[in-house]
C-alpha cells in the first residue's frame, strides 16, 4: 500500500525545506523529495544574502514580502538552535550598497527617498573606515536591519526542524511524474510510489517541466552565477557590502564571499575561468590590496530567474491543491520564510494578503487562446 501524505514537496533545496518546516510545525505531515541530497543546488552556492533594500528601490507589495520574510529569521535563528542546535549564523551588521558612479549615487540618494530610515555615508567616510577601498567609492546607503545568513546551515536546520516535527525527506529520489485522481495525487518516483492530498513543486532551476506538464507557460529561466571566496590579512568591515556588479558577504569564520556572475540560460555546473577571471577584475578594481589575499574556494550554482522577473507563489490555475514556489532568482535564501509561511497559509485555507496574493500568482501563465501559450508580460 502507498503511503499517503497531506503534502509532498518537490524540491530539497531552502525553499522546499522552509514549506515543510511550517506545514509540519502546524500538524500537516509534509513530505520534502529530492533526486540528490537536499541544499545541493542553488542553496549551497548562495551567499546568504538578506538584502530587503539592495533588491527594491520604492516601497511596495514585494518590499513588503521581502522585509517580512527578514524579519522571520530572528524568530528562526532561535527556535531552529533550539530544535536542532544549528547555529544559521545570523548577521546583525548590516549591509551597505555602494556608489563608484555620480548615477549610482544620485539613484542611491532617491532609494534613500523611498526608505528614510537608511543612512548615508559619504565618501570620505567610507574609505577611511574600510581602507581598502579604493578612491572610486564615493558613498553608500546603509541598511542597518539587513544581514546575511549561512544557507547550507539554514537549509539543514529547516529540514532537521521539519523532522523533529513529524516530516519527512526522501532523498536520491527523482519525481518522474504525478496523476491526479479524485481529490489526491498519485507520485511516481524513481524507487517508490506515494499519495498525496496536495502538491508542491520548488525544484528551483528545475521547476520548467512542471509549468509545461500541467499546461502552463514556463516562466523559469536557469541563472548561472558564480562565486569565489577570500580570507584577508586583516579584517576591515562587518556588512555585506554591494556593488552594482558585484557583492561581498563577510562570514563569521574570516571568509569573505565574492559575487556573482550572472549568466542567463546556463544550466551548466562547471566554473569557468573566464567567469571568475571577469569577477576578480571588477572587485580589485574597487579593492586592488586583495589580489594579495589568500583564495579559499570557487563555485557555481544555478539561480531559478523568471521572464518577469517575480517568483512564482501559489495554487495552479486549474489543478486545485497543486501549487508552486520557485523562480527566487537570486532571493531564495531572504524569500525562505515568508514562501514557507505563505505556502503554509494558502494550503491551510488561512487569510491571504490580496496584493501578495496577486503579485505571485500563476494565473499569469495560464493559457492564451486556443491552443497557443505564451510568456505573459
Amino acid at each position: 500500500m502507498n503511503k499517503v501524505y497531506d503534502v509532498l514537496i518537490i524540491g530539497g533545496g531552502i525553499i522546499g525545506h522552509s514549506i515543510s518546516f511550517f506545514l509540519n510545525k502546524c500538524g500537516v505531515h509534509t513530505v520534502v523529495v529530492d533526486k540528490q541530497a537536499s541544499g545541493n543546488k542553488a542553496t549551497q552556492a548562495a551567499a546568504g544574502m538578506l538584502g530587503v533594500h539592495t533588491e527594491n528601490e520604492k516601497t511596495g507589495a514585494y518590499h513588503k514580502f521581502c522585509e517580512k520574510s527578514r524579519d522571520l529569521y530572528g524568530g528562526l535563528h532561535k527556535e531552529l538552535r533550539e530544535i536542532t542546535s544549528i547555529d544559521i549564523e545570523l548577521s546583525k551588521f548590516g549591509m551597505a550598497e555602494v556608489a563608484v558612479h555620480p548615477d549610482e549615487k544620485k539613484r542611491l540618494h532617491s532609494k534613500k527617498m523611498s526608505f528614510p530610515y537608511l543612512t548615508w555615508e559619504e565618501g570620505q567616510s567610507l574609505r577611511e573606515r574600510i581602507p581598502a577601498l579604493s578612491e572610486n567609492a564615493l558613498g553608500a546607503l546603509f541598511m542597518q536591519e539587513d544581514g546575511h545568513v549561512e544557507p547550507r546551515q539554514v537549509c539543514e536546520a529547516l529540514k532537521r526542524a521539519a523532522l523533529y516535527y513529524g516530516g519527512d525527506v526522501l532523498e536520491d529520489q527523482a519525481v518522474i511524474g504525478f496523476k491526479k485522481k479524485g481529490d489526491s495525487f498519485t507520485v511516481n518516483m524513481e524507487h517508490s510510489t506515494v499519495s498525496a492530498e496536495h502538491v508542491v513543486v520548488a525544484s528551483g532551476a528545475d521547476s520548467g517541466r512542471w509549468f509545461k506538464d500541467t499546461g502552463l507557460c514556463n516562466p523559469i529561466v536557469p541563472t548561472k552565477g558564480e562565486c569565489f571566496s577570500i580570507k584577508m590579512r586583516e579584517k576591515f568591515f562587518n556588512e555585506a557590502l554591494f556593488f552594482r556588479d558585484f557583492y561581498v558577504v563577510p562570514k563569521a569564520d574570516g571568509r569573505c564571499i565574492v559575487g556573482a556572475t550572472s549568466k542567463a540560460g546556463d544550466q551548466s555546473t562547471d566554473t569557468s575561468a573566464g567567469g571568475l577571471s571577469d569577477l576578480m577584475n571588477r572587485v580589485f578594481s574597487h579593492f586592488p590590496e586583495w589580489r594579495e589575499a589568500a583564495f579559499l574556494n570557487f563555485w557555481s550554482g544555478v539561480r531559478p530567474g523568471t521572464e518577469d522577473g517575480v517568483p512564482v507563489i501559489g495554487e495552479h490555475p486549474s489543478i486545485s491543491k497543486l501549487y508552486f514556489a520557485t523562480g527566487h532568482y537570486r532571493n531564495g535564501i531572504l524569500l525562505a520564510p515568508a514562501t514557507g509561511q505563505l505556502l503554509k497559509n494558502m494550503i491551510t485555507k488561512k487569510k491571504i494578503d490580496p496584493s501578495i496574493q496577486a503579485l505571485f500568482s500563476a494565473n499569469r501563465l495560464v493559457e492564451r487562446g486556443e491552443s497557443t501559450y505564451e510568456y505573459s508580460s
